[in-house]
């Protein structure tokens, strides 16, 4: 019989995994706002897009709140709050929600791997540590709130049904991580679905290949399967299709500027193997290394030795993934330079990494858990009161490690507060319609200061049109720049004209400038100039 029949589909005795659920969620908050006080780094993002999305006329004439809405699902769920509540309000009861979706779904996964009630806990423990010590592509799981923290929480949750025999409810929950942000989910329904396929090879090879057909025909043919599929395909479908939307709205000339822009330009340290750093090579080179031994010590006759064999085929499948996008990265630079760059570019800008850069450390949390539950012989080694103090000191390491590591930005105390000033004033003294003009640093202005802005770094679109008009707005202006420095000032004929080319109507400078225009606010760092209004 295949492990993929329902009598084998590792049937677990329900426990009361409440409390461990609790504490594991305290864990994961208090690193949360430990690592990433509010806002966290792509909490602005994520919830002025949401307010925008409900209500259009918030920052009107914003170029990436206009932009399109490729995680419309997150804006239209979690995104409501910003519609009650402050952005501040909105991002704590996110997080609320998000890490307590995560710690029930890693609690009932761990509790099917290891029938032990306290290896959620552990593995979290562990987690943390390791996520603390570094990544190999910049992805995280545990930060601010965003559609990827729900996206893998619902992949857990899905993992788990499907390892108690629930096929329905793994539909759903693996639907709605598609739904929910869809690199996410179909990188995970990718890698399972490979693992299957090697479970499926493994009995061919055992039992025969005729027998093996029967087995998945018998399989396949479960009403409950069935359904479990259409349920997939029509919750996915409400994250597939905004984001395919994004995908194919351009022509093709202007999605090859687009990917190579967030390939090469503005994302290479989430999609260029070749800029990743050599300590997450060599790292995640030895963690894989970890991660095979533990295999071994773990997947003995216990029973936990099935649902923990399809875990970790699952993972190393996404292994694959990663090496797979790793060879199609590889190569010289300038990228032109590499042979069928455009097709390896087009592969690449789809995160190839994201998901064994998170999976891996879980996977190694999990082994470890496995080996200090009270049915192992390091159980034995270490007393119970020893594991909890080693717990206690992974966690207090993985807190001090990762202290302020998510935080939106690193101004020093003095320019947080001036910066605070600035956007309190710009707020209350400028008209609703205001086009601003911010500098880099800008990265939570709108959630502050409720204007629209020309353009800023941080918030580039998702879709192809939006990203070249996001490059060109970006150069457009380090050209004027240059190219109207008088020596002393930008003059007021050429702040003039960048108001009548541009629409901004205040600029604010913390050392670009000075520039002949009234300056209408000023703290120890920042300038707003009021651009349209001059004459000449």
């Amino acid at each position: 019989m295949t492990d993929l029949s329902r009598d084998t589909l590792w049937q677990r005795p329900k426990q009361n995994d409440l409390l461990p659920a609790l504490c594991l969620w305290a864990g994961f908050m208090s690193f949360s706002l430990c690592h990433a006080p509010i806002p966290g780094v792509n909490e602005p993002h994520y919830l002025t897009k949401s307010l925008h999305a409900w209500d259009s006329t918030w920052c009107a004439g914003d170029f990436f709140l206009e932009s399109s809405n490729a995680h419309l699902v997150f804006y239209r769920t979690i995104g409501a709050l910003t519609l009650v509540t402050t952005f501040a309000t909105s991002a704590l009861i996110g997080r609320v929600l998000a890490y307590g979706l995560l710690a029930l779904a890693w609690q009932q996964l761990c509790t099917q791997l290891t029938n032990d009630r306290w290896s959620g806990c552990l593995s979290g423990v562990v987690f943390l540590l390791l996520a603390s010590i570094g990544n190999f592509s910049g992805e995280w799981l545990i930060g601010g709130v965003e559609a990827k923290v729900f996206s893998y929480g619902f992949v857990f949750w899905g993992i788990a049904s499907l390892l108690r025999g629930g096929f329905w409810q793994a539909g759903l929950m693996l639907g709605a991580s598609v739904a929910m942000h869809p690199l996410v989910g179909l990188w995970s329904v990718v890698a399972m679905s490979m693992a299957v396929v090697w479970s499926l090879i493994g009995d061919a090879r055992r039992q025969g290949f005729a027998a093996t057909v029967v087995v998945i025909r018998r399989f396949v043919s479960q009403r409950a399967i069935i359904f479990a599929i259409v349920l997939f395909a029509g919750t996915a479908a409400w994250g597939v299709v905004p984001a395919l939307m994004s995908v194919l709205s351009a022509n093709s000339k202007l999605s090859f500027q687009a990917n190579y822009i967030q390939v090469f330009y503005r994302l290479p340290h989430h999609l260029d193997p070749m800029k990743f750093k050599s300590t997450a090579y060599v790292g995640y080179t030895f963690l894989g290394g970890v991660a095979w031994f533990l295999n071994h010590l773990v997947r003995d006759q216990s029973k936990s030795g099935q649902p923990l064999r399809f875990l970790s085929r699952t993972i190393f499948c996404s292994g694959i993934i990663a090496v797979t996008g790793v060879l199609i990265g590889l190569g010289p630079r300038p990228p032109v330079e590499m042979p069928y760059y455009e097709f390896r570019m087009n592969l690449l800008k789809f995160y190839p990494f994201r998901l064994f850069d998170v999976a891996l450390p879980i996977l190694v949390s999990i082994q470890a858990a496995i080996l200090l539950s009270d049915r192992r012989l390091l159980s034995v080694i270490l007393p119970s009161r020893s594991r909890s103090i080693i717990v206690a000191v992974c966690f207090g390491a993985a807190l001090w490690l990762n202290a302020g590591r998510g935080s939106i930005d690193r101004m020093s105390d003095a320019q947080r507060a001036d910066w605070d000033k600035l956007c309190a004033w710009i707020k209350e003294n400028t008209p609703r319609d205001s086009l601003i003009l911010t500098p880099k640093e800008s990265r939570s202005f709108k959630w502050f200061a409720e204007r629209a802005e020309y353009v800023a770094f941080k918030d580039c679109p998702q879709d192809a049109a939006g990203i070249v008009e996001w490059n060109n707005r970006l150069k457009f202006l380090k050209k004027w720049g240059e190219e109207n420095w008088n020596g002393t000032s930008y003059s007021a004929v050429v702040t003039n004209q960048l108001h009548e080319t541009t629409g901004v109507t205040h600029l604010v400078s913390s050392r670009w400038g000075p520039f002949d225009a009234p300056i209408v606010y000023e703290n120890d760092t920042y300038r707003v100039y009021q651009i349209d209004g001059l004459r000449h």
